[in-house]
């Protein structure tokens, strides 16, 4: 089973993480989603309940042969992929895949279709990363432009 902590990152922060995402990383993949850290209050937006219903009712369970929802608590399954449950709670969502890994993705591409700044973490693996990768502009990259 592969679990994933999900957040959404502030869009003014965005463009300041590129770049960073190791240090959102180390922040975030300790963190205790029922007690938020200032920092990650700061640095997340808080987890829309009605934006998840679409994207996870609306998009993902278009793909899955059952589907149930109760009280910000998702529960899919597909009879060759395997099984989702998606737990929210206000700075993330917990979303535990077991099967193929054909289910993350799906669950990213629904994710990421509603909004391009949610960053998963998967600590048990060291893993994490956009859920979309973020287009960068060329004026950031050029010589002479660093921003650290």
């Amino acid at each position: 089973m592969r679990t994933y902590d999900i957040y959404k990152v502030k869009k003014r922060y965005q463009s300041f993480i590129l770049g960073r995402e190791g240090l959102l990383y180390n922040l975030l993949k300790d963190y205790e989603q029922q007690q938020p850290l200032q920092e990650v209050k700061y640095l997340c937006d808080e987890i829309e309940e009605s934006t998840i219903d679409q994207a996870i009712l609306g998009n993902l369970g278009k793909s899955f042969t059952k589907v149930e929802s109760d009280d910000g608590e998702y529960k899919l399954s597909h009879p060759m992929k395997g099984s989702i449950h998606i737990s929210l709670t206000p700075y993330s969502l917990q979303a535990y895949c077991d099967g193929s890994r054909m289910l993350d993705l799906d669950l990213f591409v629904a994710l990421s279709g509603s909004d391009d700044r949610f960053f998963a973490v998967m600590d048990e693996r060291g893993e994490w990363g956009w859920l979309k990768p973020i287009k960068q502009d060329n004026r950031l990259m050029t010589e002479g432009t660093i921003l650290f």
